[in-house]
């Protein structure tokens, strides 16, 4: 089984502004100068963290109410049994949980990035970021670990990888790029190394989940333009949409996903 050892990091993205400069004069000396402010970043309500949630608790009870060891015989991922045609156990593994405590840390985690990720990408890229994420940590598992494994831990590292492109990216324009940055850095090195500690622990799942994380969370980043349509009105930060980007980054992510899987295939078949 798969367990996602997290910790909540402080990012408070709704609090985050993006950093522009703007050129006043000073009425005393009527010399200009550059000043520096932090305009409101626009974001989104996060729902499908919470859909999310709650849709791995309905599993788990539903795997309860069935049986957990035929609800694991029946939707996790088994290498032998992908190898025979049962491909959807890429995608149910990631909502199935081996016991509460499973089920508990990874619901914590979820809440913890989750909401953060869909603030700052949106509801529909986070969604599909999320399930991206949760089949690469799949396809890597297949291929590199021969054991079975459950858990949604793959794709909360894709998250925590978006938000780490995200403030990397953003750096030194945001408030608190560089500290929300170092948190990542934190929470991922720590996580990472207490899988390699664990021999329970799913760390190819991990590995493969934060790798898509990386990638979508560059390529499917929000590109901010300021603008000041009235200039007796402060500046106001716009999202410029770029679809080319986001399916360059998708068609990337599913080249490797597939590449993967073949591999995993040679391997097992």
């Amino acid at each position: 089984a798969s367990i996602f050892n997290g910790h909540q990091a402080d990012l408070p993205v709704a609090e985050n502004g993006l950093k522009i400069r703007t050129r006043n004069t000073h009425h005393a000396t009527r010399n200009r100068y550059m000043e520096i402010r932090y305009t409101p970043i626009p974001q989104q309500r996060s729902i499908w963290a919470y859909i999310i949630a709650a849709a791995n608790a309905l599993f788990f009870l539903g795997a309860f109410v069935v049986g957990q060891e035929t609800a694991l015989v029946l939707g996790a991922k088994i290498n032998q049994a992908i190898v025979l045609g049962q491909w959807w156990r890429l995608l149910t593994a990631v909502f199935l949980h081996a016991d509460l405590l499973h089920l508990g840390m990874n619901t914590y985690a979820l809440i913890a990035f989750g909401p953060q990720v869909e603030q700052i990408y949106g509801r529909w890229r986070f969604l599909l970021s999320y399930l991206t994420a949760g089949l690469t940590g799949s396809a890597f598992s297949f291929l590199l670990n021969p054991y079975p494994s459950v858990g949604a831990s793959g794709a909360i590292f894709g998250l925590i990888g978006m938000l780490g492109a995200y403030f990397y990216r953003y750096r030194h324009q945001l408030r608190s790029g560089r500290a929300a940055l170092g948190n990542i850095l934190f929470i991922l090195a720590y996580n990472l190394f207490y899988g390699l500690a664990n021999p329970r622990v799913d760390n190819w799942g991990h590995i493969g989940g934060l790798l898509a994380g990386l990638t979508l969370g560059w390529f499917l980043a929000p590109l901010y333009v300021v603008v000041q349509p009235d200039p007796f009105r402060p500046p106001q930060v716009m999202e410029v949409r770029s679809p080319r980007r986001w399916i360059a980054g998708l068609a990337l992510v599913g080249g490797g996903i597939l590449l993967v899987l073949i591999a995993g295939i040679l391997r097992w078949g």
